[in-house]
Order: C-alpha cells, then sequence, then structure tokens
C-alpha cells in the first residue's frame, strides 16, 4: 500500500487538533506533510507538497473550499471533504460518490472512509472538480446545471430543460426539451433527493417528473399524465393523492 501524504485544511485550529488525533490514533501509514488554517495559502502548500490525501474544509474565512479547489492545477490525490452537518451538501456528496467527514471528526468515521480510498485512485478529474463546484456552489433551490454521470463521462444538463425521469433498474432515462435522452448511472432516487422538492415529484416508482413540463393530468383509466412533449406518464394510486395536492398549488 502506498504511504499516504496528507494536507489537513480547516480554519478552526481545534478542528485541526481533533482530525491530526484522529489519523494517529489509526496507527495507519500516514504522513501529515501539512496543516493549514488560512485558506488563501492552500493552494501553494498543495503544489509544492503534492500530497495523495487532503481533508478539506467547506466554510472557512477568505476562501470557501471549493474555491480552494478551483485554483489549484495539481489534482493527483484522494479528497475528503470535512463539514459542519449540512444537509444539502451532504445530498451532494452522497450523489456524487464524495467521502466527507462531519465536525467533530469521529474515529470509526474516519476509519471506514480511509478504507474506502484505499479501493479508489488517487486522481480527482477536471470534469468531477466541475460537478462538485457546479453543485455544491449553488443553492439548492436555484441550482441550474446538474452533472450527470454517463458511460461518455459527465454531462451537465440544465434542470429547466429536464421534462421527466424514468428508472430503469439501477439505470435512469433523462428525457429533456431537445427530444433527447439520456442514459444515467444513477439511481432515481438519488436523483430525486437532489432535486427541488417544488419542482419535481415522484408520480410513479419509476416516473420522476418536471411539474413545470406538465400538459395535463387525465383522470380516466385510473389517471395518468401528458407531459408537453406528449410522452405519457403512469400515476399511482398512491401517490395520487400528493399529486392532486400538488398542482394545485403550482
Amino acid at each position: 500500500m502506498i504511504k499516504q501524504r496528507a494536507i489537513l485544511i480547516d480554519d478552526e485550529v481545534n478542528s485541526l487538533e481533533i482530525l491530526e488525533y484522529e489519523l494517529l490514533n489509526l496507527n495507519r501509514d500516514i504522513e501529515i506533510v501539512a496543516k493549514c488554517s488560512d485558506a488563501r495559502k492552500v493552494a501553494n502548500i498543495i503544489e509544492s507538497e503534492k500530497p495523495n490525501l487532503v481533508f478539506l474544509d467547506i466554510e472557512m474565512p477568505w476562501l470557501s473550499g471549493f474555491e480552494v479547489l478551483d485554483q489549484l492545477t495539481y489534482l493527483d490525490f484522494n479528497l475528503v471533504f470535512v463539514t459542519a452537518y449540512n444537509q444539502y451538501a451532504i445530498k451532494a456528496f452522497k450523489y456524487l460518490a464524495y467521502d466527507y467527514l462531519l465536525k467533530p471528526v469521529n474515529g470509526t468515521e474516519l476509519k471506514n472512509t480511509l478504507e474506502r480510498i484505499d479501493t479508489k485512485s488517487n486522481n480527482l478529474q477536471k470534469e468531477e472538480l466541475k460537478s462538485i463546484l457546479n453543485l455544491l456552489t449553488e443553492n439548492n433551490l436555484k441550482l441550474e446545471r446538474i452533472p450527470f454521470p454517463t458511460q461518455k463521462g459527465i454531462e451537465f444538463i440544465r434542470v429547466n430543460d429536464i421534462i421527466r425521469f424514468q428508472a430503469d433498474s439501477n439505470y435512469t432515462e433523462i428525457h429533456t426539451t431537445d427530444s433527447k435522452k439520456t442514459t444515467i448511472s444513477k439511481t432515481l432516487k438519488s436523483i430525486e433527493e437532489l432535486l427541488d422538492k417544488n419542482q419535481f415529484i415522484r408520480v410513479h416508482q419509476s416516473h420522476l417528473i418536471n411539474l413545470s413540463k406538465l400538459a395535463s393530468y387525465i383522470k380516466e383509466d385510473g389517471g395518468y399524465l401528458k407531459m408537453l412533449d406528449n410522452s405519457i406518464v403512469p400515476l399511482s394510486r398512491s401517490r395520487k393523492s400528493l399529486f392532486l395536492e400538488r398542482i394545485t398549488k403550482v
């Protein structure tokens, strides 16, 4: 196993000390090559030390963790975000399959995170970095584009261009206003958790729609929906009452 050269970044000195203590307490082959509490100095330290593991606080004075990432040219490391509880950020981390730790850092969670990292390549791709920045520097209700992992890489799709999502096992089809269908390797549930609940609603086990792209609700045959692209979406009996309640508020 390659020795891990770690940099710890947090504006709170106490948080840095706790993280350092928990890391050293694990008795792993980890060298802490630098600690930094000033976000303005982080980019130079990372470029100079070239670590293969970085623990990065999100909310810091002068520069956020995301703004620090945006400055980097050296990205050959595994990244672990460290954050106080932030519900939306956590959903985004899970969606992008990125490692994160909640403050105060817990030794067991740290151990589990490092074990996951052991199975990863320490290479933060530029497109992945764009995904992080796009999701986490936007306010949840103002999110304009979402990065979706496809077989070819990552595709950014405007939220307002999405008509509906349709589940297919562990994959999901995205239907957009340009009549394009994109298949991604994300479950409908993980996508639903990320989206604005005022704009998107699950109307069936396999269908999630953009309410702003709904053309009509037809009562016959148990009830179904017609979207602006003329596609037909089933409405499950168990979700009908919530759907009807929501459309009266649109």
